[in-house]
């Protein structure tokens, strides 16, 4: 496992969020099970103070220190600092080696938890879903010194972090190709260019709870077996509720029906099958639950394989006056079984679901998946026009949808984007500097901070 470097305040994220670990044990073995984090302390000593956590069957109270490693606790000095006489655990993200490592104060020993030995899914995916959903406290490194760039730097700063940002999505594509190339290489290049579409799109259906999710449902499916096997909307459901594993013993001629016609499909296919544990429907709305989600999915892939949606799509940048209108209109356009226009899950009932991608999930489809796939098509092909018509619209396309980041970089930084392209950047700008803090790489950072100071830490107070 890669060791991120994270600081002490992403640790305490993961920390407070018990879906991120399981199963905890003490360095001697002995079991970790926590009433009370306690409260945060933003001044000197430990970073919680009044936890409540058994170790070993017994209660303890006091504080909680978090580091990012085991040597943190002598690095810092700890040791003979009485502020951290009161500490009953120490919680690191990475162990090492070292046995003269173990936290201590002058009398006692303190138990320590190793995190990453117990987490539930991959640092990095941890890590991006602490950054797409920042607490409401998060204080940026220059929130109360960036009124020193004026906002005619802040706008071409954000501007150019849109255009990275774009071409970041870009790249990712063009590997994800790449690869597929060389996996299968009896595909022809408009399968690769469909398959691309097909995985991306799937992604971003997932949201952060089950995007990995529909991202392994996409690389399971092999479109040239589907086209050749299913020539019905129900057959392709039949195929993607057969895969994901969602598909339920509940009565009712639809469930029979697409249960009969996976029965034999499965035969030909030989796909690899999802389990339906698999899939996260906690703190949903029914709106959101992967069964919906799946349905809209399921009509995506009809159009793609048999109704030349990718070529719609591209050529909605080429030909239309109103590009993004014409594309979300495909998009909203995309027909799915009347079955799931009543229902949120197999034999759960709805009174209407009026749409199973909404309009914002649309914007972000297009912004997140679309452009950039144009991006390396119009690259591929030296569609120069193309090019310049997709960048333009990027540039200057309003954007209307917000989310957290957006509305935490408004009141920090005073940045209101206005533009795709801008609050594209703006949320590049989070993720990639601000987060990382990268200060001394930022324009807004190089007004706001001095050359002796422009290195100081990013703060996440809770």
């Amino acid at each position: 496992m890669k060791k991120l470097q994270l600081n002490e305040s992403f640790i305490s994220r993961i920390w407070m969020n018990p879906s991120y670990y399981g199963g905890l044990q003490t360095t001697e073995g002995k079991p970790v099970e926590v009433l009370s984090y306690g409260n945060p302390n933003y001044d000197s000593g430990a970073d919680f103070s009044g936890s409540l956590i058994k170790i070993g069957g017994i209660l303890y109270s006091g504080d909680v220190e978090i580091h990012c490693s085991v040597k943190d606790w002598k690095l810092h000095k700890h040791t003979g600092n009485r502020r951290y006489n009161k500490v009953i655990l120490n919680v690191v993200l990475w162990g090492d080696d070292s046995e003269g490592n173990k936290a201590s104060t002058v009398k006692r020993n303190i138990p320590t938890v190793i995190l990453s030995e117990y987490l539930s899914m991959s640092i990095h995916d941890i890590w991006k879903d602490i950054i797409n959903n920042p607490s409401p406290a998060f204080s940026l490194p220059c929130s109360d010194k960036s009124s020193r760039a004026d906002s005619a730097l802040k706008k071409e700063w954000i501007n150019d972090l849109g255009m990275e940002r774009l071409r970041y999505r870009a790249e990712r594509i063009k590997q994800r190709m790449q690869s597929l190339e060389n996996e299968i290489s009896s595909l022809a290049k408009k399968d690769v260019w469909e398959k691309a579409l097909l995985e991306f799109v799937y992604e971003a259906l997932g949201f952060s709870k089950n995007k990995n999710q529909f991202l392994k449902l996409s690389r399971i499916l092999d479109l040239e077996k589907i086209k050749q096997n299913c020539g019905s909307r129900d057959d392709i459901d039949a195929v993607l509720y057969g895969c994901s594993g969602l598909l339920s013993n509940d009565k009712g001629a639809y469930v029979y029906k697409i249960k009969s016609k996976w029965s034999l499909l499965h035969k030909e296919l030989r796909f690899e099958t999802m389990d339906r544990s698999e899939w996260n429907y906690f703190r949903l709305r029914p709106v959101n639950f992967p069964t919906l989600r799946v349905a809209y999915a399921s009509g995506f892939t009809y159009e793609l394989l048999f109704g030349e949606l990718f070529k719609r799509l591209v050529f909605c940048f080429r030909n239309s006056l109103y590009p993004l209108k014409d594309i979300s209109g495909i998009l909203a356009g995309i027909e799915y079984s009347d079955y799931w226009t009543t229902h949120y899950d197999f034999g759960k009932e709805s009174k209407s679901v009026k749409s199973l991608a909404g309009k914002s999930r649309i914007e972000d489809i297009i912004t997140n998946v679309i452009m950039p796939i144009v991006y390396v098509y119009s690259r591929e092909f030296k569609d120069d026009d193309l090019f310049v018509k997709m960048k333009n619209v990027y540039r200057t396309a309003e954007h209307k949808s917000g989310n957290i980041i957006l509305k935490l970089m408004k009141q920090q930084l005073g940045l209101s984007p206005v533009t795709i392209c801008e609050s594209q950047g703006v949320i590049h700008l989070h993720n990639f500097y601000c987060i990382k803090e990268k200060c001394s790489e930022c324009k807004i950072g190089e007004k706001a901070f001095d050359k002796f100071s422009v290195s100081e830490s990013a703060e996440i107070i809770y």
